[in-house]
């Protein structure tokens, strides 16, 4: 289920693009109406590319929603099993947070003394 802000921007950025495309095709009959036969078929061809152009970022601003979508389940379900683990066992969560905390201090002494 897409949030209303990400489905919002998305609709906002999918009605932006067709407005560009539909700007760009207008442009393209405008020119193709003082064209010879050549130029229809020319222009033929560059609203099929502005159509796949439009499709293709369409496409990558629903692939952008989806990862997003993705990462958002898959930072849940971490926090989730993280705290599980805290609460499940305490001592061990303050001891590796000790632990860790005077490593890196360890660690950024030594980088510090070397300058």
């Amino acid at each position: 289920m897409k949030k209303p802000v990400e489905a919002t921007t998305q609709n906002s950025f999918n009605r932006s693009v067709d407005s560009a495309s539909e700007t760009v095709h207008h442009a393209i009959d405008h020119a193709a109406e003082a064209a010879s036969p050549l130029i229809t078929r020319v222009t033929k061809g560059a609203h099929q590319t502005v159509d796949k152009m439009a499709n293709g970022a369409n496409n990558a601003a629903d692939s952008f929603v989806h990862k997003g979508e993705q990462l958002n389940s898959l930072k849940q379900k971490l926090t989730n099993g993280t705290r599980a683990q805290v609460r499940g066992h305490p001592l061990l969560a303050l001891t590796a947070a000790l632990a860790g905390g005077a490593l890196l201090g360890f660690w950024l002494t030594r980088k510090g003394d070397a300058k």
